[in-house]
């Protein structure tokens, strides 16, 4: 008994001891702190009873990152309580987060604002000047504007932290510096251009957070898990959506700058945790249609950081890998409206600590403090050189308006022309684009002729006829330069600069470009468009956007409906018809039916196989989408295919799943999603492509492969023989399987062999076999018929060739097929030229504009339909950087192809088609295959 005694009385003890109490020990509530303890402002005074952006929230700055809802509530704090301050909202975002920036100036300007924006616009636009004095008063008299945009990759935190600190600095600063920035400038501050991604991030963080913060940049805290925070809701990099304005936080935030016409736009950003601080100037290629000034400002405000980060004995750097051809960024686009676009990139510390290779130690509160001296050394530069930089600022403006003030521009003026085509929507989609961007647009009230013009493909056309409606976009405007470089159809590389990409590619297997080197608005919407030096007199009015107006004609039929398929909107409405479950056929051919013509690819719905519709709720699409459903009385067409055959197709409502997670493709993927969730309005399922063994398939009757970071192996790892036979299964039973990317160099592997395309660097071999399958696709598209030889047998016919065919050598083949992967497009624009007859290419034009960023071509032979093959080496750049030997690579292989297995079908495309979600050409045959394809492609059974 003494001993369970004395047992009992142990464990007691124990129990009651501090190791073994509740656990109260919680994880680092300030992992960005460490020992750096250096003030924002050293020596700063500040005005009494103003609460810094830490006495707020109550922590310190750079402890942690702040949330988006403190965000708004200091900001909110000091818009309150400062009447120079303004706080403004300017848009949503998808999960229904407030897009906000403050505005900072003396209570001076800020009682005069209006009056200043409107002295502003003066200068921005000429034309509205009376005289040159007028211009030298608003310049003497007017603050220059700046403004600052950070965080719009949501997983670079220490900019935001930097931007609520900046707003105290300027508001409640007492001294010199702060003053004069005040007397001189109108601050903008966006402290959070992405608060999706930020949110999402920080949500990782501090899932992977420990008690004790960890240095390690292989740590979890640091690299997160898919799909980190980069991108917004959708996953697009939002900065490369500065001119395309895809999303709500592009589409908000591009007019409201341009209320504002800033003199200095700095675009603020981390990079890889390894590296220092880099900022403007970039190093080359430059877009030839910089502002002219932009160096010389470049050099001066780089100048101004340089020393202010000297003041702390700080790394940095400039140019290196930075290049700014691209017009995307925010750093960049700002450059084409007028302003000094200036780029932050800070070495990232995920909110926490890194250990960096020389040993030292980076506190994410440092590197907000680094954002902070470098805004502050930028806002300075602008206030200290206010006149000069106005000055420099109208000149240019000047220039763009044709070099005169006043009314006295002259009308004639070099343009872009889009005619009116049967895809109204896409012309209308491009028209708003424009106009969210200020550009301003004509319509043309009656037909004319350009004597020169050049079309968007290089062809120049004489004596060119456009109808009445054409948008016409005239570039002796304010905006010039962005005009130029978003529509010009083909910016080309100078050749010391090419010199010194193909050696670094040729030499260290590495490229100078950072980014894409076409990106025409005009080819990515596929529109017919024309560049002319000069049009004639013509009446022209100032475009207005068409209002969608759809209804239902022929009400009450005794047939059914149709709805023309031309128009993009008509993917929406046949969505949702699909999705309601009625019964829809698609047309393979065109017809006429009660005095009204419908391309192929238009849609019928008989009533006899759709006992249940309602035609109240065809009005309600209608309105909706803005369609028209035209109501027949008889299957018989006046010309084409009369509507009770075969010629009509039933589709098959589609249940779609897209694989992600890890490895895979987030702009891939993201474009895919928000294709289908906001562009359809389409329910969709997202699967783990880890999980494939576990997940039931047989749920779903299309599957999206997106492309995937690191290439097809990416899918080798993840798919295994049990996985890939589990594919096979299911596509054999009647799915659909979508591949894009890298998902077609997965299903195209020889080690794989889901398709019967293949890599082209795996069948070099066999290469002359592809070769014949080609030129046999060739002859079958365009016969040539000899009718003497068809009845009387010639006898005279030319003998066939017995020559030997020269033998392929090998070796040669492959060192010259790995030198042309090595010189592989980088973001060029390439034609593919579509089969008109295949349902994949339904409502697309004879061409379509398609991106590509990839080291994999594809060949093809046998049964598979190619509905879309890159053009012969003559047409096949239209835009963008394209070595010969990649030209001949690429020449005629496949763009989009499609093929039977078992009672399901493959469809590849070599890229992404709806690339950034711009690329609507592309998107058109994306389309087909989610909604086409389950009853074009694929055979079903007849319901018991």
């Amino acid at each position: 008994m003494n001993k369970i005694s004395a047992l009992l009385s142990l464990m007691l003890l124990l129990l009651l001891s501090p190791s073994f109490n509740a656990q109260t020990q919680r994880t680092h509530t300030a992992p960005g702190l460490g020992d750096y303890d250096v003030p924002f402002y050293p020596d700063g005074t500040y005005l009494k009873g103003i609460q810094s952006p830490g006495e707020f929230l109550g922590l310190e700055i750079g402890s942690r990152p702040v949330t988006h809802e403190e965000v708004i509530r200091y900001l909110s704090y000091l818009a309150e309580t400062f009447p120079n301050a303004g706080l403004y909202e300017y848009g949503e975002t998808f999960e229904g987060r407030k897009l906000l920036y403050m505005t900072v100036t003396s209570e001076e300007n800020a009682n005069d604002l209006t009056a200043i924006r409107e002295r502003i616009a003066k200068i921005v636009d000429p034309r509205l000047l009376e005289s040159e004095n007028e211009a030298k008063r608003i310049i003497d008299d007017t603050p220059a504007v700046a403004w600052m945009a950070y965080s719009i990759h949501g997983d670079e935190l220490s900019s935001t932290d930097a931007a609520i600190q900046l707003a105290y600095q300027l508001l409640a600063g007492t001294d010199e510096t702060s003053r004069r920035i005040r007397d001189n400038t109108i601050v903008c501050i966006d402290p959070l251009q992405n608060p999706d991604g930020r949110t999402r991030w920080i949500a990782q963080l501090n899932a992977w957070n420990s008690a004790i913060p960890s240095t390690d940049i292989q740590s979890l805290h640091h690299r997160g898990v898919w799909p980190s925070g980069r991108g917004n809701h959708y996953l697009f990099d939002l900065n490369r959506d500065w001119f395309a304005l895809v999303h709500p936080e592009t589409r908000g935030k591009v007019p409201e700058m341009l209320e504002w016409h800033p003199q200095l736009v700095v675009d603020s950003h981390e990079m890889g945790p390894t590296a220092t601080y880099l900022f403007s100037p970039p190093r080359e290629p430059f877009n030839p249609f910089m502002i002219r000034h932009i160096h010389k400002w470049w050099d001066i405000v780089a100048r101004d950081q340089g020393a202010a980060l000297d003041r702390y004995g700080w790394s940095y750097y400039t140019r290196e890998w930075n290049e700014e051809l691209y017009p995307g960024y925010g750093s960049s686009w700002s450059i084409y409206i007028g302003a000094v676009g200036m780029l932050y990139e800070q070495a990232g510390t995920d909110g926490s600590q890194i250990k960096r290779p020389d040993g030292t130690v980076m506190t994410f509160r440092e590197s907000v403090h680094h954002q902070f001296v470098s805004s502050m050394a930028n806002i300075a530069t602008v206030a200290s050189n206010r006149k000069t930089l106005l000055e420099d600022f109208y000149r240019e403006k000047k220039r763009a308006v044709g070099g005169t003030i006043g009314k006295k521009s002259s009308p004639k003026t070099d343009a872009f022309l889009f005619p009116p085509g049967p895809n109204k929507s896409r012309l209308s989609r491009f028209a708003e684009t424009l106009q969210y961007q200020k550009i301003e647009l004509l319509e043309a009230k009656s037909e004319f002729e350009v004597q020169r013009a050049q079309s968007s493909t290089g062809v120049e056309k004489r004596g060119l006829k456009l109808p009445k409606g054409t948008l016409i976009v005239p570039l002796n405007q304010p905006l010039r330069h962005l005009i130029e470089t978003i529509l010009t159809f083909d910016i080309r590389l100078q050749t010391g600069f090419l010199e010194k990409e193909r050696k670094e590619i040729l030499k260290h297997n590495d490229t100078k470009l950072y980014e894409v080197t076409a990106w025409s608005l005009p080819l990515a919407y596929n529109l017919e468009a024309y560049y002319a030096e000069k049009l004639p007199r013509l009446k022209t009015e100032r475009f207005v956007l068409p209002q969608r107006i759809g209804s239902v004609k022929g009400k009450s039929p005794g047939y059914g409906y149709v709805f023309d398929g031309a128009d993009d909107r008509s993917y929406r409405a046949l969505s949702k018809l699909l999705d309601r479950g009625y019964k829809v056929w698609c047309a393979k051919k065109p017809f006429e039916v009660e005095d009204t013509q419908f391309p192929k690819g238009s849609y019928l719905i008989r009533l006899e196989a759709n006992p249940n519709l309602k035609e109240e709720y065809l009005e309600e699409i209608a309105a909706d989408e803005g369609v028209v459903f035209h109501g027949v009385n008889t299957a018989l067409a006046a010309s084409g295919a009369d509507l009770g055959g075969d010629e009509f197709t039933l589709l098959e409502k589609p249940r779609i799943a897209v694989l992600g997670g890890g490895g895979i493709s987030t702009a891939s993927f993201g474009a895919v999603w928000h294709l289908l969730d906001v562009g359809l309005s389409l329910r969709s399922s997202t699967l783990d492509a880890s999980s494939i063994s576990r997940i039931d398939l047989g749920k779903y009757n299309v599957l999206v492969l997106p492309s995937a970071w690191g290439g097809p192996e990416v899918y080798k790892r993840m798919f295994g023989d049990d996985e890939i036979s589990k594919l096979k299964d299911w596509l054999k039973d009647g799915g659909t399987l979508i591949a894009l990317g890298a998902g077609t160099a997965f299903l195209a592997d020889t080690s794989v062999a889901i398709s019967s395309v293949r890599q082209k660097r795996q069948v070099l071999k066999d290469i002359s076999s592809y070769e014949s399958a080609l030129e046999a696709e060739k002859e079958a598209e365009a016969p040539r018929v000899d009718s003497l030889d068809v009845w009387e047998a010639r006898e005279d016919k030319p003998e066939e060739s017995k020559d030997e065919k020269p033998t392929i050598d090998f070796e040669a083949l492959k060192l010259s097929d790995e030198k042309a992967r090595k010189l592989f497009p980088r973001g060029s624009i390439l034609s593919a030229e579509i089969d008109p007859e295949h349902w994949l290419a339904y409502g697309c034009r004879s061409t379509v504009p398609a991106l590509v960023y990839s080291s994999y071509a594809y060949l093809a032979k046998g049964a598979t339909q190619v509905a879309g093959r890159f053009a012969g080496p003559g047409h096949l750049r239209l835009s963008g950087l394209l070595w010969p030997e990649a030209r001949d690579r690429w020449s005629q292989t496949v763009y989009a192809a499609r093929e039977s297995l078992g009672k399901g079908q493959v469809i590849l495309f070599a890229t992404q088609p709806n690339y950034r979600g711009y690329f609507h050409g592309g998107e058109r045959m994306l389309l087909n295959a989610l909604l086409l394809g389950p009853g074009f492609g694929t055979r079903r059974s007849i319901e018991w």
